[in-house]
């Protein structure tokens, strides 16, 4: 079952925000991501109290452009597992013993193979999150692995996960080029957009 396709088996209120866009509801319109992310920068759909809350890329086909209202029975969890590349760097919750130091980005265990100019080649999980800057797309490359060890950190559960290891592979190998869900083709530009939406913008 797809991620558009799974139940929630608990019913959520149907209350909105005063934007007019309830925080667990949203309806399917089939929107690209780009338009979804200027629309969200006014609303409160990603507000938690962490400040922000975990929704999948599939979601957010669910968006109408028309006053950005909600439909009844329309219920999308917004509590999976993903935490910023500011938090990975610093804690390793859940994660086996030294798995960011002795993993390396590029091989079988991320299923990372996309390798911009060789600047990824020796360099272990935890390097790629204290990088700087964007040289060789390593803004991507530090979302992507705050991804797989939000996934890695709940076993890859496809319950509890927003991206899963292989669509975090996806997303790096085709450099931000993937398709998130069925009929959907996002760019680079509409990943980051999405990265920054849930994650926030982090410095590069």
């Amino acid at each position: 079952m797809s991620d558009t396709e799974r139940p929630n088996p608990t019913p959520l209120d149907d209350t909105t925000t005063s934007h007019g866009l309830s925080r667990r509801r949203l309806v399917r319109a089939g929107l690209s991501a780009a338009p979804v992310m200027a629309a969200l920068k006014s609303n409160t759909v990603l507000a938690g109290g962490s400040g922000h809350s975990c929704v999948r890329p599939s979601s957010f086909s669910s968006l109408t452009a028309a006053q950005m209202q909600v439909s009844r029975g329309r219920i999308i969890k917004d509590d999976y597992s993903c935490a910023s590349h500011g938090f990975w760097k610093n804690r390793a919750d859940g994660l086996p013993k030294d798995y960011k130091t002795k993993t390396p980005f590029i091989g079988g265990a991320t299923g990372f193979s996309n390798n911009p100019n060789g600047a990824f080649s020796k360099l272990s999980l935890q390097q790629v999150l204290e990088l700087k800057g964007n040289q060789n797309n390593t803004a991507l490359a530090r979302h992507v692995t705050a991804a797989f060890l939000s996934a890695v950190a709940v076993n890859n559960d496809p319950d509890r996960v927003m991206l899963s290891k292989s669509q975090c592979a996806q997303i790096w190998n085709g450099q931000g080029f993937w398709s998130p869900f069925a009929g959907a083709n996002w760019t680079y530009d509409d990943t980051m957009n999405y990265f920054e939406a849930v994650y926030g913008w982090l410095s590069i």
